[in-house]
């Protein structure tokens, strides 16, 4: 049997990259899987994909940074497939700024997307959870909140936040059968790792200083199906005692610091 059969999975963020990968995967597992992203287009072709391999999936059109919209739409997904079982917190946004020049909007974007989603989704989906008598929370969040770097400053305080977040969350919902993880993903060649046109993986300054160094052990950039595995393992269950906890899958990066 399948590891997620008869269960329903809902992704954010999940028109590409990690979240992609992740929904994909899931349902190749068993799992029904509601797709959320603000590029509805993009999360209109991700669940046709896993709907011409035989899975069930549906997209939503939401942008996670809109907080009354992403309730409501969890709680839709929930009605459309009967149910919830497992929640993927994964829609994020970067912007590249110091802090000189970042400005409050741009502050209150990231925060708003990378942060405050992750509460009002994890909210919500509790409720849904309990009406199964359990479920997964997982959150996607980063080697940020540990280690940083300039023009990463919003992005960096938002997921400091979802690693307490998290475990805050799976203090408080023990008692409802529904366990809270995180992944700390390093550096993922994901659209996100796109700036100003040029995917910073593939840098010189990338290959030379993470790479050729060996500051990154594995010496290579992640892949997206790598975080996605590491969800399915979270999502699964497969440590029914494991809660409040974070796997860091970097590649060894912070481990070199």
């Amino acid at each position: 049997m399948s590891m997620l059969t008869g269960k329903v999975a809902v992704i954010t963020g999940a028109a590409s990259g990690i979240g992609r990968a992740t929904a994909k995967l899931f349902a190749t597992e068993g799992a029904d899987v509601g797709i959320l992203d603000r590029n509805g287009p993009e999360a209109s072709r991700a669940a046709e994909e896993i709907r011409a391999g035989g899975h069930e999936a549906q997209s939503w059109e939401v942008d996670l940074a809109d907080g009354a919209t992403t309730e409501g739409t969890i709680v839709e997904a929930a009605a459309h497939f009967g149910g919830l079982d497992i929640l993927v917190n994964n829609a994020a946004t970067y912007v590249p700024h110091s802090f000189d020049d970042l400005t409050q909007e741009e502050w209150k974007r990231v925060i708003d997307t990378n942060l405050t989603a992750y509460f009002l989704a994890a909210r919500v989906a509790a409720r849904e959870m309990r009406k199964r008598g359990g479920g997964s929370i997982i959150n996607i969040g980063s080697v940020h909140r540990m280690i940083s770097e300039p023009n990463s400053g919003a992005y960096a305080a938002a997921k400091g936040g979802v690693a307490q977040l998290t475990r805050n969350l799976a203090i408080e919902l023990a008692p409802s059968n529904i366990v809270v993880n995180s992944i700390s993903p390093g550096f993922i060649r994901t659209p996100m790792s796109i700036v100003d046109g040029v995917d910073e993986t593939t840098t010189e300054h990338f290959l030379s200083f993470y790479v050729h160094s060996g500051r990154i052990p594995l010496r290579r950039a992640g892949l997206p199906e790598e975080i996605a595995r590491a969800a399915l393992f979270f999502a699964a269950r497969e440590c029914g005692y494991l809660t409040g906890a974070d796997l860091v899958a970097d590649g060894g990066l912070t481990i070199t610091l």
